[in-house]
């Protein structure tokens, strides 16, 4: 299900935007401030030089600059902007350059694509022009008194100040004159009455209008309806979830036993989302490696709302699939039964032989070729019903587990989910897909990954091992922080060093995690602190956990750590304190001169999160050597624990300086 889009409009004084932030707060959707957005655009207008009431120019200007909200920061073009938007000089143009047509106009698409996976919106225009199609409009109304007094509380005056009537009654007069788009509730607008009301009460009331859903954010993920696939070795099933999905995230050979971890993904269908599950293929009586595989299979089924049990109908019903589809009747789930690789309509035919399963009625299709896939989803989401799923958050940590082979992953990962989601076994390369699992653990949710090790060479033929080590690279690269595992009681080996190279250029957020430490003897600890200075000479800053996965010890400080690091990735500094700290530090250590000039450093603003982005003006380049001791600096002042940062340069300065 997509997050609520509400859009909210109402006179002056209404409290619009303290109930838009407020409820999407409660939601745990996007809160889209409009008035910002304008703001950023008189900005900009004043920046170029442009008069705010020349309405081609603005125009001009609204359709060249980007506009991007990372929490409750506005980035224009990539700069933070948040603490410029309230200047005198800005409050005096934002007026005029809202008022033009082609400025509204021009910000439309921005406005509409930050809403596109929910958020709640206030501001004009917002139910009739930006999101026509919103949930729910909410026309909020109070009384003359009750609207001076929220103003007064806005601007921080006394609410019997007659500057604060006036002013209420001067934009009543505005909004009564426009004649473009005139104040007053869209058609299908709800009116609610907020008079004698507070913020909570107000939202409470919208919130029961959208059917007395509340939302707890954390718990989206987990609320989904969970489908799983499931069926004997090679029928198909990994194919079936690429198709569904649209991308390959699952590995595909024609061997039988590829996919051997379970594996959870986010799917949506006609806008209906659910987790999809592949597993490995479910054997008889199969022993060892083949075993953990079948008991995380029936584990998935255990866990699931609804199975799709493939079958390959070019070879009909094999006794494997009488055995499984006794034990999906004794589960007592829901089963939609498929018959795989009906690739030409002939094969079709083979699904009369399907129904001897007693799993009703077979429904054939050609997962690689997409025949009938979309009737099989409906299908599907027939027998799931409707469901009652809460909004994901924001934004929810995604952990890549990254490490040579047979370090230690797959373990380490059983262990923080506290159950065998991946299958672990002495041999090296047991796990060779990325593992992705959505969990709430202790109240917070994360989404982990538990990657494929990677090895030192490839031989010529290994496609499935090549396309592994491809999965783990994007892991890395789609990862917000990175579990980096290596085995105490080795020596820092060569993938120990490819995969050092692969976090350093990623830039994530990173947690050094030493496991089989208790085989670590006291000469080894020497040789291996040496190996770890030059492994990671580039991340002093991460932070380091001895483990024994096979043990436990020392795996609860693994959460906590994973916590604080993710805690400062978003950490955002005000622009006062940095510049603040700039002068300090200028002072203290004032950039060399460039070609016997002069360098002037005069503002620096943290750009972005997530990692972390710092932005210097200066009237030229900055030398490497200061640029990086300033890096330093900031690390020391605000910390920054587990996380790359960086210090960038853009021109700004009098010609004069030159």
């Amino acid at each position: 299900m997509t997050p609520w889009r509400i859009a909210i409009d109402g006179p002056s004084g209404s409290g619009k935007s303290t109930l838009a932030a407020a409820l999407a707060h409660r939601l745990g959707v996007r809160h889209l401030d409009t008035g910002a957005m304008y703001r950023a655009v008189a900005l900009a207008c004043l920046d170029a030089g442009v008069d705010p009431a020349d309405e081609e120019a603005c125009t001009d200007v609204a359709q060249d600059v980007e506009l991007r909200f990372d929490g409750s920061r506005l980035l224009l073009d990539g700069t933070d902007v948040t603490e410029r938007l309230r200047t005198p000089e800005v409050n005096e143009a934002v007026s005029p350059v809202s008022a033009h047509r082609g400025v509204r106009e021009a910000l439309v698409p921005q406005q509409r694509a930050a809403l596109e996976h929910g958020g709640v919106a206030e501001g004009r225009d917002i139910g009739s022009v930006v999101i026509p199609d919103a949930d729910l409009k909410v026309w909020l109304t109070a009384d003359e008194d009750e609207r001076v007094k929220r103003r007064a509380e806005q601007l921080g005056l006394d609410p019997d100040d007659p500057v604060v009537e006036s002013d209420v009654r001067r934009r009543d007069q505005k909004d009564a004159a426009r004649t473009v788009t005139p104040m007053a509730p869209v058609e299908d607008a709800w009116e609610l009455d907020t008079t004698g009301m507070d913020a909570e009460e107000v939202v409470d009331e919208i919130v029961d209008r959208l059917g007395g859903r509340d939302v707890v954010a954390v718990r989206g993920w987990r609320q989904l309806p969970r489908v799983a696939i499931v069926g004997r070795p090679n029928v198909g099933k990994s194919t079936l979830v690429n198709r569904i999905l649209g991308r390959r995230v699952a590995i595909v050979e024609e061997q039988p036993g590829v996919t051997r971890d379970r594996t959870e993904h986010r799917a949506e269908w006609l806008g209906r989302e659910f987790v999809l599950i592949d597993t490995g293929g479910w054997e008889h009586a199969a022993e060892g490696m083949d075993a953990a595989i079948v008991a995380s299979a029936e584990a998935a089924i255990a866990d699931a709302d609804l199975v799709i049990f493939v079958t390959d109908i070019t070879v009909g019903v094999l006794e494997d699939d009488e055995r499984y589809a006794k034990l999906l009747r004794r589960a007592g789930v829901d089963v939609v039964l498929v018959g795989n690789k009906a690739d030409a309509e002939r094969h079709e035919l083979g699904a009369a032989e399907l129904w001897r399963l007693g799993l009703g009625e077979p429904y054939p299709i050609s997962a690689r070729h997409g025949r009938g896939v979309g009737d099989l989803l409906d299908v599907v989401f027939e027998g799931l019903g409707d469901w009652e799923v809460a909004a994901a958050p924001a934004r929810v940590p995604r952990v890549a587990l990254v490490g040579k082979p047979n370090v230690g992953k797959s373990s380490l990962f059983n262990r923080l989910l506290g159950e065998d989601r991946s299958i672990v076994d002495a041999v090296p390369h047991t796990t060779r897909d990325a593992v992705d699992t959505l969990v709430e653990i202790d109240g917070r949710a994360w989404e982990f990954v538990d990657t494929a090790g990677m090895r030192r060479k490839y031989r010529t033929g290994e496609d499935v091992e090549l396309y592994s080590v491809d999965r783990t690279r994007l892991a890395i690269e789609s990862a917000d922080l990175v579990l980096f595992l290596i085995d105490g009681g080795d020596e820092v080996s060569e993938q120990d060093q490819r995969l050092a190279a692969l976090l350093r250029d990623a830039g994530r957020g990173l947690v050094l995690v030493i496991n089989k430490w208790d085989t670590v003897d006291t000469e080894r600890r020497f040789d291996l602190e040496r190996e770890l200075d030059r492994l990671l000479g580039f991340a002093a800053w991460a932070p380091r956990i001895n483990i024994s996965a096979l043990t436990g010890r020392g795996t609860r400080r693994v959460l906590p750590t994973l916590v604080r690091v993710w805690e400062e990735y978003l950490r955002r500094i005000p622009t006062s304190d940095l510049n603040r700290f700039l002068r300090e530090a200028i002072d203290h250590n004032p950039p060399p001169l460039q070609g016997g000039r002069t360098v002037r450093v005069r503002y620096l603003t943290q750009a972005e999160t997530a990692p972390p982005k710092f932005i210097a003006f200066a009237n030229r380049e900055i030398p490497a050597a200061w640029r990086r001791w300033l890096e330093r600096r900031i690390r020391e002042t605000w910390g920054f624990e587990g996380v790359p940062i960086a210090v960038e340069q853009r021109r700004g300065g009098r010609r004069s300086d030159d």
